[in-house]
């Protein structure tokens, strides 16, 4: 079994560090980070815990074979993911590899628990009603009741503060009690769901929709950086309606947005050249920034370090 607590000053260095998970974190908050990450990871189950004190962008893709309830414990308002606000009682629903793209404002406390999507989905068959067999197999989200969601903290939270701390005891018998202790909570917490979250309707699902299209244009087109305008000739809307779709989602604008996107890229390039492998200068150029002193100005204001000071992989 594996376990850490470890703390980061890089995003991706933090997202690549959860085991099983394939994704990129964007750093959209101004600033240098400061994350800090909990895991506890084994054969058959996984339970982590993260704290970024920057707003984010997730994306990736959830582990294989495996079925990922998530909650939020704080944040400074409501993430959305998957078009849909993130609740003080809502659940976030991931299975088997699905995509996620997740808006997490700054001081997001996540906790997160993975299990085998085929054993989990076996047992909820024999013991849940229809109605949340029918929210297990579609929901992106579930609404759990106060009570419900603090029994499932009281009994899995004290499992992983142990397990983090005692980790080299567990043998493969433990392992698989553990495993049906936590099978057993989530069969109790959707036992206990009553229904999908929706957040609001409507304009906040419009609004993530064309928040995603324009992030995968924008990484389509790295090679030549696209422009507010150019978004808004390709999804058929208006400045303002963009405008107004980014401040919901993302809490900034359009331009700073895609700015940032590039900027993080390039950062990720640094992080994984050495210096005689790939130049500031160069790096910066592959991601279209040209003029250097701007281009190290808005680094340095995202990031609160110049390109210069960013750790660099070794020759």
């Amino acid at each position: 079994m594996f376990a850490e607590v470890r703390s980061f000053n890089d995003p991706q260095q933090h997202a690549g560090s959860i085991l099983g998970w394939r994704q990129v974190y964007d750093q959209l908050g101004r600033g240098s980070l400061s994350s800090k990450l909990q895991q506890v990871s084994s054969e058959r189950f996984q339970i982590f815990q993260e704290v970024l004190d920057k707003r984010v962008v997730q994306h990736g893709h959830a582990p294989k074979g495996r079925l990922c309830l998530a909650l939020v414990l704080s944040s400074a308002c409501a993430p959305v993911v998957q078009k849909h606000e993130v609740g003080a009682h809502s659940v976030v629903l991931l299975r088997d590899g699905e995509e996620f793209l997740l808006h997490a404002p700054e001081g997001t406390h996540f906790f997160a628990v993975t299990v085998d999507t085929v054993r989990f989905a076996k047992l909820a068959a024999l013991e849940l009603p229809q109605q949340q067999l029918g929210l297990l197999k579609s929901a992106s989200q579930i609404a759990v009741p106060d009570g419900a969601l603090k029994r499932f903290q009281q009994h899995v939270y004290p499992v992983f503060q142990h397990l983090l701390h005692n980790s080299d005891r567990v043998g493969v018998a433990a392992e698989r009690l553990l495993e049906d202790g936590l099978i057993a909570a989530l069969l109790d917490l959707f036992g206990s769901a009553q229904s999908e979250c929706r957040g609001r309707h409507g304009n906040l699902a419009v609004s993530s929709y064309l928040v995603k299209k324009s992030q995968e244009l924008a990484r389509d087109c790295a090679d030549e950086p696209l422009s507010v305008l150019d978004l808004c000739e390709r999804l058929r809307v208006s400045r303002r309606t963009l405008q107004n779709s980014f401040q919901v989602v993302a809490g900034i604008p359009p331009v700073e947005y895609l700015r940032n996107l590039r900027l993080n890229a390039v950062r990720r390039r640094l992080a994984s050249t050495s210096i005689g492998a790939c130049g500031v200068g160069e790096a910066a150029a592959q991601m279209g920034f040209f003029h250097l002193s701007h281009f190290s100005r808005n680094y340095r204001g995202l990031f609160g370090e110049y390109p210069s000071e960013t750790r660099r992989a070794a020759g």
